[in-house]
């Protein structure tokens, strides 16, 4: 089956310039933001061509790539949650890349399958306030038998705070009291992960 791309010719063929003339519609920014785009070393983002667009473009192409950067890693989501590198897999579109903390919970039946993704929180650069009860709200309505904690660092330090580790210890005791397992607690730092459960900490 082809995908999008190759279907649709016209934007398949068009030159690095012409795809940033078609968004900004700006003929002097589009070859300069082309070759700092694809040059060495790249002195241009894709946040600086989206800066360009008028604010209705612009919500509709963040939209548009958010959507495809879903189904493409939709397709390599693991089936089950069988491990860190599961989870790390199935968050890190979510938590990779961004500039502010926020901490998720992921709900599973009893097979480990993926019932809900749920934002917890969003917070600062540096740390993110949650609320416990929220999550186990949230598990008991999502008849969900396992739990996961997933926040980010976006120092690109996985190394987990204190506050971390009183999160993680809060969350499985509340847990345990509502006869949910709590499985782990991964913290995403860009590329890398730490894995509460792989340190033998929950």
């Amino acid at each position: 089956m082809k995908t999008q791309f190759e279907v649709n010719e016209d934007f398949r063929v068009m030159e690095n310039e012409e795809l940033v003339y078609m968004l900004t519609k700006k003929n002097d920014f589009s070859q300069k933001a082309a070759e700092d785009l694809f040059g060495y070393p790249n002195t241009s983002s894709f946040s600086d061509v989206i800066s360009q667009m008028t604010p209705a473009k612009r919500r509709l192409a963040m939209a548009a790539v958010e959507l495809y950067k879903r189904l493409r890693e939709n397709a390599a989501e693991p089936q089950k949650i069988m491990c860190s590198q599961d989870i790390y897999k199935l968050m890190f579109p979510y938590l990779g890349d961004i500039a502010t903390e926020e901490c998720w919970a992921v709900f599973l039946n009893q097979s480990s399958r993926v019932i809900k993704r749920f934002r917890v929180s969003c917070g600062g650069y540096s740390a993110t306030q949650v609320d416990i009860r929220v999550i186990l709200r949230e598990a008991l309505l999502s008849r969900a038998v396992n739990i996961i904690l997933c926040h980010n660092h976006p120092s690109g330090n996985k190394q987990p705070s204190r506050d971390d580790d009183r999160l993680t210890q809060a969350v499985a005791t509340g847990a345990k009291m509502m006869n949910l397992r709590f499985l782990d607690h991964v913290i995403i730092a860009g590329n890398d992960y730490y894995s509460f459960a792989d340190e033998g900490k929950i």
